[in-house]
């Protein structure tokens, strides 16, 4: 058989072995991927949908790669140092378009290591501080992670700056997560009134978890600037099932405490507050 490929003019070799080339890579595309495709989808973690898509991205480029050093030995060529060159150019273009690389193998880390996946809500520190870090993630590209924000805005973040900050996925637990609003009432204030004033008032919100009111007096003292607090400074946590309403009902929370305290005549001041001005 190699005997009588090599009684075959070159040129004619080639066009067989680009031909061959073409048809290996149609049938693994279409037999071999369309089937990791189909049962990709068919479960339902996300990591092998995202392997399949890396896969079908460069096994193309592999292809082509390999039809081509193939040709050049049909023809002789010493492929060693065009390979050795081929290196120094990959250097070249890798010091050149690092942060692409660091884009791609930081899209491979959040791929498999899977911080977050398409759908989850997520808060985005320190890269996060023009249009806010929280937002719903719609890809996670090799490149690119889109995220919409509450605005409903699409913000494309850089992978490599993903991978170098803390996401918080509020999605990865399926019980109540906790949410804590703060507020102050003078010193001469009946503790046991205000707590069961402002549980009662966020029992009664709409989206708080039933049973999960809980206050607590956080600080009498400012850590920063060194002084007392002009009152007594409380802090009433609940719990949340649907985090996307996250900042509505805390808006509701808080409402519903202004409002009772009014009812109660609970000044929210340390100083003298004519109660009856609210009415």
């Amino acid at each position: 058989m190699s005997e009588w490929l090599q009684a075959i003019n070159p040129e004619i070799q080639s066009v067989l072995v680009v031909i061959t080339a073409i048809v290996v890579y149609f049938i693994v595309r279409l037999f071999l991927l369309g089937r990791l495709d189909k049962f990709a989808r068919s479960t339902s973690n996300d990591l092998d949908d995202r392997l399949v898509h890396f896969f079908r991205r460069f096994y193309g480029i592999a292809v082509i790669f390999l039809t081509i050093l193939a040709v050049l030995k049909i023809h002789k060529i010493e492929i060693s140092p065009l390979l050795a060159g081929a290196g120094i150019v990959g250097v070249t273009i890798g010091l050149a378009a690092r942060e692409t690389l660091a884009d791609i193998l930081s899209g491979i880390f959040l791929i498999t290591d899977q911080p977050m996946r398409v759908g989850n809500r997520v808060k985005i520190e320190y890269i996060g501080r023009d249009w806010g870090g929280w937002g719903d993630v719609t890809d996670i590209g090799l490149r690119r992670t889109a995220i919409r924000n509450t605005d409903g805005v699409i913000v494309n973040y850089p992978n490599h700056l993903l991978a170098n900050s803390v996401i918080t996925n509020f999605s990865s637990k399926e019980e109540s997560m906790r949410v804590r609003v703060r507020f102050q009432v003078g010193y001469d204030a009946n503790l046991k009134k205000v707590k069961a004033c402002a549980a009662q008032a966020i029992e009664n919100t709409d989206g708080v978890t039933a049973d999960s009111a809980d206050i607590v007096i956080r600080s009498l003292w400012d850590d920063k600037g060194g002084h007392m607090l002009g009152g007594i400074l409380m802090e009433g946590r609940y719990s949340i099932s649907d985090i996307r309403r996250r900042t509505r009902i805390r808006s509701a929370v808080l409402e519903n405490i202004i409002e009772q305290f009014r009812e109660a005549s609970i000044p929210l001041s340390a100083f003298n507050v004519n109660v009856e001005k609210w009415r």
